[in-house]
């Protein structure tokens, strides 16, 4: 029997900001749904979804045990498409717009999808591959935090094939690329027998309540048992078409692209400004951005991040300027920037790269520069930038896995 929680504290979905019970169909372990899917553990939740890990009870009986992942989705209460099914209909372009296409195993598919009947209204479940982790923890697997230059390299020519498939072939801008967004294939299916068995004979501490029972999520595998590594591109619960360009606010704020945050109109360069971003994340395990204003709050500001883009890259292109539809809220009709105070005068690239050095790094900031630039027309495409030489020079003999991982 599992160990209870106190059930007057919150956890998991509990957490998420704007929670409504009623909107989250109560799943319980060893419940099967469509008549197929027998929920095996919890692998984690959204402020609008739980994703469990279930076995396929329509495999072959000879055939090893076949485990999903089902995205769950709460009730949607609002009129017009939802992220849910907004994630759907991508899913449903984005696994058959072309298979020999290198990028297409490099993006999540849809496995299928159903429906199931809650309290409140409809639930619309996803079945998806199962991946292992999201690249942030993927990161923690490697001493100090941060994934060895060479397999980083090996990393980013998966994202960019990834993403010139998703741009080039579908036609899609994913608009919120982030570590939590990309997730790293399990490596050894035996880890998911065991992680059933042992939550069977070990299960984690559960809340009940008058209606549900509340799980943890397993989702921590450990150590890589072999060498791995292969990564997706996952949740598109909030992409677009990347046939024309859109207006309004998209993107993790940290990773945010200078358009989108003065409004003057977004495409799939926004998408290579959050990778770019996101190097220094995966290299030197820290935030080429910091946009808090640590004077008033520790949230989130668009004037503090707009200063330190000034600081790192210079003063915005004045054309990008006069298409802002927000543009006044931070700059003077002349260009001049409103709060010249905030922008820091030592934010240099060469000042925010300490891991590598010499021509490593000389290289690697050409190759970033090409994704980190204020007028997004000048942004390398990812096929471009999959023939950047920093992608494919120095890489050591031996494997960095075994002598890198904790």
């Amino acid at each position: 029997m599992a160990p209870r929680l106190d059930s007057r504290s919150p956890i998991e979905e509990e957490k998420t900001p704007y929670y409504d019970t009623s909107r989250f169909y109560p799943i319980c372990l060893g419940q099967v749904l469509h008549g197929r899917y027998q929920i095996a553990t919890k692998l984690g939740y959204g402020s609008s979804s739980t994703v469990w890990l279930a076995r396929d009870l329509h495999s072959w009986r000879w055939s090893r045990e076949r485990y999903v992942a089902l995205k769950i989705n709460a009730v949607n209460r609002r009129s017009g498409q939802n992220t849910a099914e907004n994630e759907l209909a991508m899913l449903k372009h984005i696994s058959s717009v072309n298979k020999n296409h290198q990028g297409w195993n490099f993006v999540r598919r849809l496995s299928g999808s159903f429906t199931i009947d809650g309290a409140i209204g409809t639930h619309l479940c996803l079945v998806l591959e199962f991946l292992r982790e999201p690249l942030w923890l993927y990161c923690r697997r490697f001493v100090g935090g941060v994934i060895p230059v060479d397999v980083l390299k090996v990393i980013m020519q998966m994202i960019l094939h990834g993403l010139d498939y998703l741009h080039s072939e579908c036609q899609v801008i994913h608009t919120d690329l982030k570590l939590d967004n990309i997730l790293v294939k399990l490596e050894d299916l035996a880890i998911l027998d065991r992680d059933a068995l042992d939550e069977y004979h070990n299960p984690l501490p559960q809340k009940i309540t008058h209606d549900r029972t509340i799980y943890l999520s397993r989702n921590n595998y450990g150590p890589f048992s072999i060498p791995a590594g292969i990564v997706q591109i996952a949740d598109f619960g909030y992409s677009k078409s990347g046939k024309t360009h859109h207006s309004g606010c998209i993107q993790a704020e940290a990773y945010r692209a200078p358009e989108v945050i003065i409004d003057s109109g977004y495409s799939c360069s926004a998408d290579i400004w959050s990778l770019g971003v996101m190097m220094w994340d995966l290299l030197e395990g820290k935030r080429l951005f910091d946009p808090i204003d640590k004077r008033i709050s520790d949230e989130y500001d668009d004037s503090v991040h707009l200063a330190q883009l000034t600081g790192l890259l210079g003063p915005p292109p004045p054309d990008m300027l006069r298409s802002g539809q927000r543009t006044s809220m931070f700059y003077e009709p002349n260009g001049n920037f409103k709060h010249p105070e905030l922008i820091p005068q030592d934010l240099k690239f060469e000042n925010t790269v300490s891991m590598i050095s010499g021509q490593e790094k000389t290289k690697f900031l050409e190759f970033v520069k090409k994704m980190v630039r204020w007028n997004p027309e000048e942004r390398s495409t990812a096929s471009n930038l999959l023939k950047d030489p920093w992608l494919y020079q120095d890489f050591a003999a031996e494997h960095p896995f075994e002598k890198n991982q904790r």
